[in-house]
């Protein structure tokens, strides 16, 4: 199972996923998990001062993230969950923060996490 993780310092999970630097990502098997890479968030903000933050779309963060079978985060907006509902690419909201308990909590205990 492949897993990504917004952060901005390779350390923590950044809490804005759509503003995070990168994205971590991790293979998960039997409880155990590897860093593969860590993957440029390509989504820029510069254009929601004109048009309004509710009226874009993520497809680029899907596009890099469209190998995942999930995204760990803190909180996501509606937009932001409509695009990944819509690339069946499930939303686990995480309460930790540093990026090895995200990953190792999430992968000895899956089922306790809240899909959003």
């Amino acid at each position: 199972m492949r897993i990504a993780i917004p952060t901005s310092n390779r350390t923590e999970l950044f809490k804005r996923t759509g503003r995070a630097k990168e994205f971590a990502i991790f293979d998960v098997e039997n409880g155990s998990t590897t860093l593969v890479e860590y993957r440029a968030n390509p989504h820029k903000h510069e254009e929601e001062e004109d048009k309004g933050h509710h009226e874009h779309s993520h497809a680029d963060i899907v596009q890099v993230l469209i190998d995942c079978d999930a995204l760990l985060v803190h909180t996501a907006g509606s937009n932001f969950r409509k695009d990944f509902d819509e690339a069946d690419i499930p939303l686990f909201q995480t309460k930790q923060s540093l990026l090895l308990d995200v990953i190792n909590i999430f992968a000895s205990d899956m089922l306790r996490h809240k899909r959003i």
